[in-house]
């Protein structure tokens, strides 16, 4: 039988967990569900050090999380900034997002994840962005995704989807390489491609209701799909 594929899961550093006495490398536990649920293995990766068993990784999940350091995008930060616990979070992740364009590994990105793909080809962020007309902070709203592109294919051909939101950036101006296939009805930039690469990544959070099925499970069924043909074709 063929094994369960590695789904590669970057943690990110947090300063305070409840029962240790120092910081740890965390995910959140909704994500790992999501992978399991689809039928993979998640493998969390520490952002301390770097990592260099790719050769065991057969897809990857990069999570959502706090803001990207502005000083990356050529910006100073606003009032609004949120920073991660660790200054090197920024440059674990960019590194595996790097991993996954050079191995051709199948990836999902998600929120912080589509928002570090951005900045790495030389796209801005949006700082904060405006409650209205659409308050993208805990909130369910429409996302109207391009037919054709590898995202549509994932969530059975819809063009219309309903998805929860939480963030309170978005992006400006867009990367080298990026395609914008999705928006919010207010136009934020809510899922980009590069065409040439396995990857979907979207500003929402599919994980909130993977549990429920529906196109957020899907999104987690694709990753884990592909990776399953990876450990296939490799043998």
């Amino acid at each position: 039988m063929t094994r369960r594929p590695r789904i590669a899961v970057p943690a990110m550093w947090s300063a305070k967990i409840q029962g240790l006495r120092y910081a740890g490398s965390v995910a959140a536990n909704a994500v790992l569900a999501s992978i399991v649920r689809a039928g993979g293995d998640p493998i969390l990766i520490s952002p301390v050090g770097e990592f260099d068993s790719w050769d065991i990784i057969d897809g990857m999940v990069l999570p959502g999380g706090a803001d990207i350091d502005p000083a990356r995008y050529g910006a100073v930060a606003d009032e609004h900034d949120w920073r991660t616990d660790f200054d090197g979070q920024d440059d674990a992740d960019a590194a595996t997002i790097a991993k996954a364009e050079e191995l051709g590994i199948p990836t999902l990105l998600i929120c912080r994840g589509m928002q570090l793909w951005n900045v790495e080809r030389g796209g801005t962020m949006v700082q904060h962005l405006p409650d209205e007309p659409q308050n993208h902070v805990g909130t369910i709203h429409d996302v109207t995704i391009e037919a054709g592109t590898r995202l549509s294919a994932a969530v059975g051909g819809k063009t219309r989807i309903d998805t929860s939101s939480y963030h309170h950036q978005g992006l400006g101006e867009i990367g080298r390489g990026l395609n914008v296939i999705a928006r919010a009805d207010d136009g934020t930039v809510e899922a980009v491609e590069d065409p040439s690469l396995n990857i979907i990544a979207v500003q929402w959070h599919p994980e909130d209701r993977a549990a429920d099925g529906g196109t957020d499970a899907a999104l987690f069924d694709w990753v884990v799909a592909q990776a399953r043909e990876r450990v296939a074709a490799n043998g």
